[in-house]
């Protein structure tokens, strides 16, 4: 579930600006250009792992993969004709690094909540 929301993530802020303007070609963007990704997509992403920390029991270690895995789908499949993945290593470090962290955080807040509740 966590994959699907990372790849619907990206998909969506990918496509929005063609989805919200039925007048422009279409076109799709990298969807960390757009400020929908950092003001909606970013905190549903980190909402979703909370809530995945606060149902799962297993490794929470692991748990974020799933959110970037799809992310990272989303970012090879969906993408402007032009670009190429030429920046995706470096993405990959500057990006992902750091969402994991994000994310983990997230889900080991929601997991320390379940267990307190």
């Amino acid at each position: 579930m966590l994959a699907f929301i990372g790849f619907a993530v990206w998909t969506l802020c990918s496509l929005w600006p063609w989805l919200t303007n039925s007048h422009a070609p279409f076109r799709i963007r990298e969807a960390w250009d757009i400020p929908l990704f950092w003001q909606v997509g970013v905190p549903v992403m980190l909402l979703a792992q909370f809530v995945g920390g606060m149902l799962s029991e297993g490794r929470l270690f692991g748990q974020p993969l799933g959110m970037l895995g799809g992310l990272c789908a989303g970012i090879m499949l969906v993408r402007p004709v032009s670009g190429d993945a030429g920046m995706l290593p470096l993405a990959a470090i500057l990006m992902g690094a750091p969402a994991y962290i994000g994310l983990l955080a997230a889900a080991a807040l929601g997991r320390m909540i379940a267990k307190h509740i």
